[in-house]
Formats: C-alpha cells, structure tokens, sequence
C-alpha cells in the first residue's frame, strides 16, 4: 500500500487554486496528499441538493483510506462560495465575518461527520478568505 499523510478536500473555485497551493506546499503536504476537488468542498457532507452527492464525496473519500491510509482528513472551504450559495445555504455577498462564521458552524457539522464515518482519523476544516488569508476553523 502506498502511504499518504493527508486527504485534502477543496472546492473547484478558480478563484482559490492559487491559495490552495500555497497553503499545500508551505506545509510539505505535496506529494504526501490525495486531492478531492468538488463544488462547495464540505457543502455535500452536510446540506447535499440530491442524496447521492454526499454518497459520492464520501467514496471518494472512503477510495483515499482504503488506497493510501491517510491520517489527516482536510476541508479547505473559502469565502464566497457558489456550492454553498446555490440553495442559499450560505448567501454570496456577506461579509467576511458572517461567511466565516457561516462556515464555521455547517464546517462542525462535515467535521462531526468525518469523524463518525473515519474513527482514528484526524480532521481538520480551514476558511480561506478570497484575499488569501486563512485561518483553522
């Protein structure tokens, strides 16, 4: 079996690809992490539209532990998103403090749920802001 570290969740936004990096490479995660990249990141885990969209993320996160036994589960979710906003889950168009509290409470929820279908595992839920701070939820 081969080993990663790290299965990272992100969202598709062009407009965080960048910051997505960055944030992968200054912590040496490149080469030690599987990526899942998908509309509104964590936004399946908890509000999904249709049913079989949270089946669908948690197979591809469930295909990552069983290939490459990672430790650490990471959700990178980011200001502004669309996934989020296409049933006004979270509205586009507030504040950086309200988005970000926002996901902080639906990023406990994608937590908790991780952390019941992955006991052992660790879990970890970042906010990237979209002029490229970020902070741990």
């Amino acid at each position: 079996m081969h080993k990663a570290k790290y299965c990272i969740v992100t969202c598709i936004d062009f407009r965080l690809q960048k910051a997505y990096s960055n944030f992968i490479e200054s912590r040496q995660m490149l080469s030690t992490c599987d990526v899942i990249s998908l509309a509104g990141c964590s936004r399946d885990l908890v509000k999904p539209i249709e049913n079989w969209h949270k089946d669908a993320l948690l197979r591809q996160i469930e295909l990552s532990v069983k290939l490459h036994n990672p430790d650490t589960l990471i959700l990178l979710d980011h200001q502004d998103c669309g996934g989020y906003a296409q049933d006004s889950t979270i509205a586009q168009g507030l504040t950086v403090d309200q988005d970000r509290l926002a996901h902080s409470e639906w990023g406990k929820i994608a937590k908790a749920a991780l952390l019941e279908k992955f006991p052992g595992k660790s879990v970890q839920v970042y906010y990237f802001q979209l002029d490229g701070k970020v902070e741990e939820l």
